[in-house]
């Protein structure tokens, strides 16, 4: 199943039910991300997020999915993927 929101974002589920995300990134650029957990239907996303980049109501969300990961949620909010996260804001004295 796919679902397009926009000309660079869309959701997107493999034969195995893994959900990608293409949205573009802080730099404008479009990114795929795979979302960790399989809890949620493309659906629940698609809509979540078209509303988000629509700047219509939606739940918080930690509301909407409140067993997604940070990374994933981070992601789905800013287009941030985990590496452009740790290349920001790299970990210092370990």
């Amino acid at each position: 199943m796919r679902q397009v929101i926009d000309d660079l974002t869309s959701v997107v589920a493999d034969l195995e039910g893994n959900i990608y995300v293409t949205r573009p990134n802080m730099y404008g650029k479009a990114v795929t991300h795979k979302i960790a957990t399989k809890e949620y239907t493309v659906l629940d996303i698609a809509v979540w997020l078209g509303c988000r980049i629509k700047n219509r109501p939606r739940p918080l969300i930690q509301v909407a999915f409140p067993n997604m990961n940070a990374e994933d949620r981070e992601f789905l909010m800013t287009g941030i993927t985990p590496a452009e996260w740790n290349k920001m804001f790299p970990l210092t004295g370990e």
